[in-house]
């Protein structure tokens, strides 16, 4: 009754409707009163359930009055009508990820044991429309470039709706766009052997004529420019066009000309001049004009050819930002430049780009950046004449004529304050006729409304003058600074030159009040004075940077200053930074063990640091801050803040993912603390950077650092070091998947943590040694000292401690059986507080999502599974990658999608052949298995069974061990049931001794077998 109302929510069903849906045209003597007995059931049910639906009657009729979208039949039709509206949008990526939605709503057989001839046809049109989802979501990804990785999946559909030639045609397109021609024509000859023998016609003329096409190779079956992987709605980062855009006719004429795109070659266009004369604006106003003949995506990369604060972009660094803004995910960017050169090359090919490359240094930076194929333009700008680059088309840019620069101000200024002709003619002329020069100063006069031209022409007219405002290189840029320097009274220059010095991006009061050697009252009004004049900005409260050219001009002011004054100001900068990010770090990490570090002159203005909570806050706020600054001072040679700064970073960058910056700052830690001669603070530096490294799945090199680290801590006998390193190398052997040799020293750091008191490691050692016995399969063991470790975090109060132990705990129930009790463990993991970090969160939505598959939602599983491949990948954990993946596979193959389950599956195993992780590898192994088993290929089956075994015999790894031998079973029991029993004798001895429910399974599977020759001992 449910099911026929449901199918239409909403819409009132007439009584003789229901009761022949119901009873299929035979209906009982008093169906009528039988049905509303049902009725009023149902109702009840529903109200007991507090279902978001009711049963209505009224007028013959009755009808389930909800919101249609609780209906996954509605919800499903509505979603393929979204995507197709989406995709005659043109956002194919969106009609995809509606049309996946939809079909993660399809579970089992539509309307599963309903009898009847209604039930029977809606059934069956369910099912079809089920398959016309399916087949425009294939259509799409086809268009998306994604042929290679929906082979598998149609020829699953090929086989299960053998006749659909739609379905055929979509395979053979998929096949030959992957360079399997044979193979698409083999599916021609199948499919048209079974028409002509099963029902004596021919195949459709469309599936006739794509066979001749593929036989002929024709090349308008492979994708168009612009289509594939990344593409979806074209990708467009230019920077605005500005409405004073001015003159430059002649030029915009000639780079027209020269942008006529050449049949056999990319096009190159490269605008070289002086700094200042207008490059960039005349790209970018160039690239807007050119917008539509370049459809598939208008991309723009600061090469930082000639920046001060930025190196010059290296060409590996500014390909993996233009594959990137191309929308190519970070796992698919390959390490090497070639390898990367040519990625990038690979995906223009197809694409109809333009691609703007601003302020090169040289030829050398850029040539690896230039596509290799015709159809789409370059437009390089430089400071410098790129002869080094063949077939470039290059225009030299020289100053606006007085004519275009005068209008240039007028368009600023507004023409109502610049009728002075003569006077605007000759500020030009000071102003070198330089667009950016023109641009500041007439910024400045429009907001100086008792100002007259004459004035700023009174200003500049003076050559003493005019060389005391004009410095350096850029001296016309430089003059228009100068304007608004000389606008301050004496203390305001001082603290503008002064934060020149700061090495940051932006900074705040605190850290402004330490340069300044100022109160926080006096430091408030400066920051505001220079706000107004507009010498600074403020992008969020209380925080201020400097325009990027503003900056250059401070840095030159400042480097005029004495040096012993410069260091001094750089001196209490560094100081500032390392005292409160010291005080945060114990604020956020009290139970830590560290030395004291002190300061001969405290800043005298602070953040306000009472709380965890506060320390984290600024942390994060200050993050890229304290980066920066303690390169600088590696780079500067400040060695003391170069080695104290990432050691008191190390926990937070641990904590919130920043592990590749955290390696970099630890290895030139371990320098600086190497030419202060401190043998203990390059050995905490080692074992940070080992940490890091083991993070990132660099084992071998975590390994070395951590034993290097290790053998010096003995030497100094400093017993807390030791039982840190100690437990650390006993995790990198967990994730070496050497498991016995991670308990060995696990026990060793338990007992020196012990012996010194450290209650805190004491915690940390013990649920360690838990992962180390889950591994091993001691599932009893492993719950008792993972509820050790949550009994001392609570002791302690360590929340973050807890939530790891719950997380640890949940895991083991989880895998004894008991998916209820885990997940209670998991929301009180994360109901506990404070807020995990990114890795931990990882984790814990990993965790949950395996909670999820085994109680059967698979949707929301799939969900949380690729939360925590999200994360992994930002943070970059490979291992925590990997795992995920593999679950996702498991995922997809409980719900019959064995090709994308297959995909998963190989992934993970890649990924765990990278960091050499034996235990994921075994996992994914077996899970290949599985694929290859429910497609009836046994043999493929049984050889990555095999060699699954072997990998968890060679960890010691027993749960591994028995599913593999269960697996064997099945697929051997079909052709040597002896061999098949045997297996499942040795799984259910493993099974019996890890205590794990599969062994009632497997009894259960033994009882039914009766093998009629046991003679066979070949298993």
């Amino acid at each position: 009754m449910l099911a026929a109302l449901a199918v239409t929510p909403g819409e009132p069903v007439p009584t003789e409707t229901l009761v022949n849906r119901i009873w299929d045209g035979n209906p009982p003597n008093k169906a009528r009163d039988d049905l509303y007995i049902n009725v009023n059931r149902l109702r009840n049910r529903l109200q007991d359930i507090g279902a978001d639906a009711q049963l209505v009657s009224r007028a013959g009729t009755y009808m389930l009055e909800t919101n249609p979208w609780n209906v996954d039949y509605y919800r499903s039709g509505q979603l393929r009508a979204q995507a197709r509206a989406i995709a005659d949008s043109g956002d194919i990526q969106q009609a995809v990820r509606l049309l996946n939605e939809e079909s993660a709503l399809w579970r089992g057989e539509p309307l599963a044991g309903l009898p009847g001839s209604w039930a029977a046809r809606t059934r069956k049109n369910m099912e079809d429309e089920r398959l016309r989802g399916a087949i425009d979501r294939v259509q799409f990804e086809l268009h998306l470039g994604r042929h290679a990785d929906l082979v598998v999946e149609l020829s699953d559909l090929v086989d299960g709706n053998p006749y659909n030639e739609k379905l055929v045609e979509l395979l053979m397109t998929a096949l030959y766009r992957s360079g399997r021609q044979v193979e698409a024509l083999e599916v021609y000859r199948r499919v048209r052997q079974h028409l002509v023998n099963g029902f004596g016609t021919e195949a459709g003329r469309q599936l006739q004529e794509l066979h001749g096409r593929i036989l002929q190779g024709d090349a308008s079956l492979f994708l168009p420019p612009g289509s594939g992987i990344g593409t979806g709605r074209p990708k467009n980062n230019l920077p605005r066009d500005t409405s004073t855009f001015t003159g430059r006719t002649g030029e915009l004429a000639r780079l027209l000309d020269m942008a006529t795109p050449h049949k056999t070659a990319v096009t190159v266009l490269a605008i070289d001049g002086m700094a200042g004369v207008g490059k960039s604006a005349l790209a970018v106003h160039l690239a807007h004009q050119l917008t539509g003949q370049y459809p598939d995506g208008q991309l723009h990369l600061k090469l930082y050819g000639h920046d001060p604060e930025n190196a010059p972009r290296e060409p590996l660094a500014a390909l993996d930002l233009l594959l990137r803004i191309l929308g190519i995910p970070a796992a698919r960017i390959p390490e090497g430049l070639e390898e990367r050169a040519t990625l990038w090359r690979a995906e223009l090919t197809r694409r109809k780009a333009l691609v703007v490359l601003d302020g090169a240094a040289g030829h050398e930076q850029i040539s690896h950046l230039l596509p290799g194929a015709p159809g789409c333009l370059v437009l390089i700008t430089s400071r410098r004449r790129l002869t080094g680059l063949d077939d470039v088309q290059s225009l030299s840019l020289d100053a606006l004529p007085p004519d275009d620069a005068a209008s240039l101000f007028r368009r600023i200024v507004g023409h109502g304050r610049a009728r002075e002709a003569d006077a605007v003619a000759t500020l030009m002329r000071l102003c070198g006729y330089l667009p950016m020069a023109i641009h500041l100063v007439g910024n400045r006069f429009r907001h100086r409304s008792s100002w007259q031209v004459s004035d700023l022409v009174a200003r500049l007219s003076d050559s003493n003058r005019r060389l005391a405002e004009i410095r350096g290189d850029n001296r016309e840029i430089s003059a228009a600074f100068e304007l608004s320097y000389q606008g301050l009274d004496r203390p305001h220059q001082e603290a503008f030159r002064l934060f020149g010095l700061h090495a940051g991006a932006e900074f705040g009061v605190e850290g402004s009040a330490a340069l300044l050697e100022a109160d926080r009252h006096t430091t408030e009004r400066i920051l505001d004075d220079l706000l107004d004049h507009h010498l600074i900005a403020e992008p969020r409260r209380g925080r201020y940077q400097f325009h990027d050219l503003i900056r250059d001009y401070a840095r030159q002011l400042s480097a005029d200053r004495p040096e012993l004054e410069r260091r001094a100001a750089r001196a209490r900068l560094l100081d500032f930074y390392l005292h409160t990010a010291d005080r945060a770090d114990r604020l956020l990490h009290p139970q830590r063990a560290r030395p004291p570090i002190e300061i001969s002159d405290p800043p005298g203005v602070l953040p306000r640091l009472e709380t965890a909570e506060d320390a984290r806050k600024w942390f994060t706020e200050e993050l890229q801050n304290l980066i920066h600054l303690a390169g600088h001072a590696a780079d500067e040679h400040w060695p003391r803040h170069a080695a104290l700064l990432p050691g008191v970073l190390s926990e937070f960058l641990d904590a919130s993912g920043h592990w590749m910056d955290a390696a970099t700052l630890h290895k030139r830690a371990i320098n600086a603390w190497d030419e202060l001669g401190d043998e203990a603070g390059a050995a905490r530096a080692r074992g940070d950077l080992a940490r890091v490294l083991w993070r990132t799945g660099d084992l071998d090199d975590a390994l070395a650092q951590a034993t290097q680290a290790l053998a010096v801590q003995r030497s100094l006998d400093d017993q807390q070091a030791m039982a840190d390193l100690l437990d650390l190398i006993s995790m990198i052997h967990i994730y070496l998947s050497e498991f016995t040799i991670s308990q060995e020293y696990g026990l060793l750091a338990l007992q020196t943590r012990r012996t010194v008191g450290d209650r805190h490691g004491e915690a940390e050692s013990l649920s360690h040694l838990g992962i180390a016995w889950w591994h091993l399969g001691d599932y009893p063991a492993a719950g008792e000292r993972m509820r050790e470790a949550l009994a001392v975090f609570q002791e302690i109060g360590d929340l973050l401690g807890q939530q790891k132990a719950l997380n640890n705990i949940g895991d083991v129930e989880l895998r004894l059986g008991d998916p209820a009790v885990a997940l209670q463990y998991f929301e009180q993991a994360m109901a506990i507080g404070p807020e995990m970090g990114p890795q931990h969160q990882a984790i814990w939505f990993n965790n949950v999502a395996n909670v999820r598959q085994r109680l059967d939602d698979l949707t929301g599983a799939n969900q949380y599974y690729r939360n925590a491949v999200k994360l992994y990948q930002e943070i970059g954990d490979r291992r925590g990658e990997a795992d995920a993946l593999t679950n996702i596979g498991s995922c997809y193959a409980r719900m019959g999608r064995d090709g994308e389950a297959f995909i998963h599956y190989q992934k993970a195993r890649n990924i765990a052949v990278e960091i050499s992780e034996r235990h994921i590898e075994a996992q994914a192994l077996r899970h290949i298995g599985d694929v290859h088993q429910a497609a009836g290929r046994h043999d493929h089956a049984l050889g990555n069974y095999a060699r699954a075994l072997e990998l968890a015999g060679a960890i010691g790894d027993l749960y591994e061990q028995a599913k593999a031998l269960d697996q064997m079973g099945l697929s051997l029991l079909g052709t040597n049931l002896v061999r098949a029993e045997k297996c499942w004798r040795q799984a259910l001895a493993l099974y019996a001794r890890l205590g794990v429910p599969e062994a009632d399974d497997i009894r259960a599977r033994l009882d039914t077998v009766q093998a009629p020759d046991r003679t066979d001992s070949t298993a």
